[in-house]
Order: C-alpha cells, then structure tokens, then sequence
C-alpha cells in the first residue's frame, strides 16, 4: 500500500470517528426545549437552535471536506460550536428552562 492510500484510509478512519462522536452527542442533546415564557427565555432557545444548526453544518462540510488542512479547520469548527451549544444548555438550565 503507498503512502497516498495509507493517509487517505487514515483520513476516513479519523473522520469516521469523529463523526461518530458528534452523532452521539446530538442525539444525547436532541430533548425539546419547554419554556415559561419571557422574552429572554425566548431568546436563550433561539440561541441554542441557532448554535445547534451551526454545529449541524460544521458537522455537514466536515463530511465533505478531503483536504487534511480543512478536515482540521472543521474539527475545530465542530469542538467550538459544540462548546456554545453546551454553555447555552448549562445557561438554560440555571434560568431554570426545562430542557
């Protein structure tokens, strides 16, 4: 097996397992938001929809990516995404949404 064939398999490998990971963690954090009202309750979920469709599509263009450069710049994407959207959770639970 040449060099080429071997990073590209190892590419995969790496995506794969990722990918794997931020499927889990979705399906972990895909509970419905129930609120009381107000409007900064309205605007926290609003925050917390917008920043889980950002991680959806860092998740997405990281599926597509082929370069080792880009695959890079999405996992970071995809981590820092996932960070807000855990803080804006965290957040919610302590206005005392329930989540």
């Amino acid at each position: 097996m040449d060099l080429n064939a071997q990073k590209t398999q190892s590419v995969k490998l790496l995506k794969n397992t990722i990918l794997s990971k931020i499927n889990s963690l979705l399906k972990e954090r895909s509970e419905t938001i129930c609120t009381y009202g107000g409007s900064d309750n309205e605007d926290l979920i609003e925050s917390i929809n917008d920043a889980k469709k950002e991680w959806l599509s860092a998740k997405n263009n990281f599926e597509h990516a082929v370069e080792s450069d880009i695959i890079d710049y999405y996992i970071y994407q995809i981590k820092a995404y996932q960070t807000r959207y855990e803080h804006l959770l965290k957040k919610a639970k302590e206005k005392g949404i329930s989540i």
